[in-house]
């Protein structure tokens, strides 16, 4: 194997919890920084990883000797500042999703990565755990023509206002909310099959509307808890995505796919049924969802990008094709209408 790659993670919590663990696993990767907005959060990250720097200082991040790459778990008000500066020192991007705040600063990433000749990935973790991936590849096998997609997340974490301390995912100007962490995994699995969206509209909620942040103040929750998006496909075919996150009783997530050929459909206890025209439905599973076993495929994938010239797999520009759906759900939202999204 050639040498490790040298890789920062930008990110007290998805990045610390998740992907510097699975980085620090990996032999094709060397952690060696990592950043948070507070510099206490940032040196005890550090320490406890062994690593070289923890710091809440971007362009001492930047500046770590043999620094080659970045994964950027920031707020996702902040993905836009950090991408682009990481390229602009050529260092590879890998990019939580989604892209950014809107498809504009998407644009100014990707022309910041083109300029610079290096590699950008997002990191669409969800399509890689066992439960998608298989449901994508029966998709592919014996659905054929799309005539209706459904995709229902019912969630109990934020049902209660003491259930989760007030961060920036309760935040909208900081891009959070649960479109920005769920959402966008189930745009980027219909946009992986059905790629030509031709409009949406779409309603969010906020069903907690306050919380009290580790500061011990009360704070109000501008950020969505729950959605509805409705979908129509060029050609054919509608879709609709739903997700409340303060119901009473929790389920497993439920994917239906149905088109002119066949049938597939994920159910609540990760068993996955499919079926063409005329057969019975067979089942596999329960499958597994762990987004550590996830997160290993993509980056081991953004390493085969940067070592060996492979296609960066999920792409920016898938990422910025999700980020322009994401885009007019939100105008939709609030304009109360159909909306296009964006070419790309």
């Amino acid at each position: 194997m050639t040498e490790p790659v040298r890789i920062a993670v930008a990110g007290g919590g998805y990045g610390s919890k998740v992907a510097l663990p699975v980085y620090a696993e990996l032999a094709e990767f060397e952690p060696v920084a990592i950043w948070s907005r507070t510099p206490e959060r940032a040196r005890e990250l550090a320490g406890a990883r062994g690593l070289e720097l923890g710091t809440s200082d971007l362009d001492e991040l930047l500046a770590v000797p043999g620094l080659e790459a970045i994964h950027v778990a920031t707020p996702v008000s902040l993905h836009a500042e950090f991408a682009i500066a990481a390229a602009e020192r050529g260092v590879h991007v890998m990019c939580e999703k989604p892209v950014a705040m809107n498809l504009e600063e998407g644009r100014r990433i990707a022309a910041a990565v083109d300029a610079a000749g290096v590699v950008a990935a997002v990191n669409f973790g969800r399509r890689m755990q066992e439960t998608r991936r298989r449901l994508r590849e029966r998709t592919r096998d014996v659905l054929g023509e799309l005539r209706m997609a459904s995709i229902s997340l019912v969630h109990t974490d934020h049902a209660e206002a003491g259930s989760r301390p007030f961060t920036w995912v309760n935040d909208s100007r900081m891009g959070g909310g649960r479109l920005q962490g769920y959402g966008v995994h189930d745009l980027d699995l219909l946009l992986d099959l059905f790629p030509d969206v031709e409009a949406v509209t779409a309603a969010t909620a906020v069903g907690v509307p306050e919380r009290t942040g580790d500061d011990e103040a009360v704070h109000r929750v501008t950020a969505d808890d729950a959605y509805v998006i409705l979908l129509r496909f060029t050609g054919g075919g509608l879709g609709v995505v739903t997700l409340t996150s303060t119901a009473r009783h929790p389920r497993g997530d439920l994917v239906e796919l149905h088109g002119d050929r066949g049938t597939v459909r994920l159910d609540g206890q990760r068993r996955l049924w499919w079926g063409r025209a005329g057969e019975e439905l067979r089942v596999e599973g329960p499958l597994e969802a762990n987004s550590s076993h996830a997160f290993t495929s993509i980056a081991k994938a953004f390493y085969a990008s940067i070592r060996d010239g492979a296609r960066p797999e999920p792409s920016l520009a898938h990422g910025l094709r999700v980020q322009a759906v994401l885009d007019a759900v939100h105008t939709a939202d609030i304009e109360r209408r159909w909306v296009r999204p964006a070419g790309v």
